[in-house]
């Protein structure tokens, strides 16, 4: 076998892996997307309890197009059922990523995905639960007299659909800091030096999300910069667990 032929087959073996890791992936949102439009309406009902609470009980959401709602049912579904089958899909990738990757980083790696989920879900109850409603409340006050809210179904779902997201991106912060430090990655001190450029980003994050006033703003500006904070802290516990591995 000539020297080309020895390069080509590995590349040839990775590509057939790769193209396996998509198939399963497009499947699993294939499925998740099909349960999710299977429970449509039951997870519209949670994503519009949070209106109800705030604008009354018979507050109702309009459609303002022919196929408003269907879109919005096809919407739900679709997040709704890749959310549910993440971990399906990280399997799928895993599997293709694996034979690249050192012991413990594979062991490293099966624990974070376990803990994100975990973590994701919380940030979508906690999204749901508190961010919406208060992000509601701060909206539905800052108009004038005499005006009458009239929130569109679609509208309002990818309101709810964006925050929770950021919500649970957010939570996932410190441990997404945690794991690039286990790892050997990033260090704490470039998350230390960091910090400045992590401030603006914060503050043009909160900035976009809040309601259009400086308080709002703070706000949501803090509970950032504190989780970014306690990845700072975090990191550096896991550089001292590595550095005890290491050199017993």
């Amino acid at each position: 076998m000539s020297e080309f032929e020895e390069k080509r087959e590995p590349l040839l073996h990775h590509m057939k892996s790769l193209g396996v890791a998509l198939k399963n992936v497009i499947f699993c949102i294939f499925i998740g997307g099909a349960l999710g439009y299977v429970f449509s309406s039951e997870i519209l009902a949670w994503l519009t309890a949070p209106y109800s609470k705030v604008m009354g009980a018979n507050a109702s959401l309009i459609y303002i197009s022919p196929f408003e709602k269907i879109w919005v049912h096809l919407r739900v579904a679709m997040w709704g059922g890749v959310f549910v089958v993440l971990p399906a899909i990280y399997v799928s990738a895993y599997g293709f990523f694996k034979p690249a990757l050192l012991s413990y980083e594979r062991k490293s790696l099966n624990i974070f995905a376990i803990l994100a989920f975990g973590v994701a879900v919380l940030g979508l109850v906690l999204g749901q639960k508190y961010v919406i409603p208060l992000l509601l409340e701060a909206l539905v006050g800052f108009k004038g007299a005499g005006e009458t809210a009239f929130i569109s179904l679609g509208a309002y779902v990818g309101m709810s659909l964006g925050v929770l997201v950021a919500t649970a991106l957010l939570l996932e912060l410190p441990l997404i800091m945690l794991e690039f430090s286990l790892l050997g990655w990033v260090d704490s001190t470039t998350w230390r030096k960091g910090r400045r450029v992590a401030i603006v980003v914060n503050a043009a994050v909160s900035a976009f999300l809040s309601p259009p006033d400086v308080l709002s703003m703070l706000v949501l500006m803090l509970p950032i910069q504190v989780l970014y904070e306690c990845g700072i802290m975090v990191s550096r516990m896991a550089e001292w667990k590595r550095h005890a591995t290491e050199h017993p």
